[in-house]
C-alpha cells in the first residue's frame, strides 16, 4: 500500500523534479479570431471599397458574431462622434444617414 502515495506524489506538480535547462515553450499563436478585430477590418474594408478584404474579414467569424461586432463598433463610433459634435447620438445617426431630424415624441391622431 505504500506504493499508492508514492505514485500520487509523482503525479502532483510539487512532487516532480524540474527539468534542467528546459527551453521555454514557444508562444502559441492565438486560436480563432477576435470578433472585434474582424468587425473593425470588415468595416474599414467596406469604407475603403475593398470587397476582397471585406470578404476575408467576414470569413474569420460567424455571421452572427460579425453582426454583433459591427453593431458594437457602430454604437461606439456614434457615441464618440456625438460627443465631438456636442449633439445627441440620435441626431448624429440621422444626419449620417441623410435623414431629417424629427421630434423625439410623435403625437398620435387621438392625442391632443
Amino acid at each position: 500500500m505504500a506504493r499508492v502515495p508514492e505514485r500520487l506524489r509523482r503525479l502532483l506538480p510539487s512532487g516532480r523534479k524540474a527539468p534542467e535547462a528546459a527551453p521555454p515553450a514557444p508562444s502559441r499563436p492565438r486560436q480563432g479570431h477576435n470578433l472585434f478585430e474582424a468587425a473593425a477590418e470588415y468595416i474599414a474594408a467596406c469604407a475603403e471599397d475593398d470587397p476582397v478584404r471585406a470578404e476575408e474579414a467576414a470569413s474569420r467569424v460567424s455571421p452572427g458574431m460579425l453582426s454583433f461586432g459591427v453593431n458594437e463598433l457602430a454604437c461606439r463610433a456614434l457615441i464618440t462622434l456625438a460627443r465631438e459634435r456636442n449633439q445627441s447620438p440620435r441626431t448624429v445617426a440621422r444626419s449620417l444617414l441623410g435623414l431629417r431630424d424629427q421630434p423625439t415624441a410623435r403625437r398620435r391622431a387621438g392625442d391632443a
